[in-house]
């Protein structure tokens, strides 16, 4: 069921499904829609809900069934059209982001995904972990989110989640949370919103 758009500076938006029908259902919807499945049919039921929740909220967003195409990165794009996009899923939603203009990063995860904080050494690095402390599990999952949504928005999944990137201090707030990170020779602003019984981050560059 599609719950929700939010838009965000700098002209990104973000479509939010939460995962509630079954597969047979939301293939169903697809046809309705116009939209082709034929090539889901034989996937396990979790992709099919996943990847037919993918294509409803692409037609919604854009007025038309569009065709989804992923590079050797495994980084979306769209066949024929302009447009940056993100998608992310986890076991109860999938979120699409778009932006016309700049390459975006987005990321979900669930706020009760309390595994973060027990491999917190091996996505913190020295400096994070001096301002995000051992027991908070929001601000875990938004660090874990702003990394996760930077790495899609580099069109690099070898990046060192320690290392590579560094999220500057923030502090983890009930509504929206807005802070930075840095990775490479660039700067990225974070967004991270609370939606649906997830933290929901989206990474956008900060244009010199």
């Amino acid at each position: 069921m599609l719950v929700q758009e939010m838009t965000y500076p700098g002209g990104t938006r973000v479509l939010v499904w939460r995962l509630e029908e079954e597969a047979p259902r939301l293939l169903a919807l697809c046809r309705e829609a116009g939209i082709p499945v034929e090539d889901l049919e034989e996937l396990p039921v979790k992709r099919q809900r996943e990847k037919a929740a993918e294509r409803l909220l692409l037609c919604h967003a854009f007025g038309w069934p569009v065709t989804l195409l992923h590079d050797g990165q495994g980084a979306p794009s769209l066949q024929e059209m302009e447009v940056n996009i993100s998608i992310t899923h986890t076991m109860k939603l999938v979120a699409l982001a778009w932006n016309e203009d700049l390459i975006i990063g987005l990321d979900a995860e669930q706020d009760d995904r309390s595994q973060v904080i027990k491999v917190r050494n091996k996505f913190l690095n020295a400096s994070e972990q001096q301002f995000i402390s051992p027991d908070h599990l929001a601000a875990h999952i938004i660090a874990w989110t702003a990394k996760e949504a930077v790495i899609k928005a580099e069109r690099n999944s070898a990046i060192d989640w320690t290392e590579g990137i560094t999220v500057e201090p923030f502090e983890a707030l009930a509504g929206e949370t807005s802070f930075f990170a840095r990775c490479s020779d660039g700067r990225y602003r974070l967004i991270t919103r609370c939606a649906e019984g997830h933290y929901i981050t989206v990474a956008v560059p900060v244009v010199p």
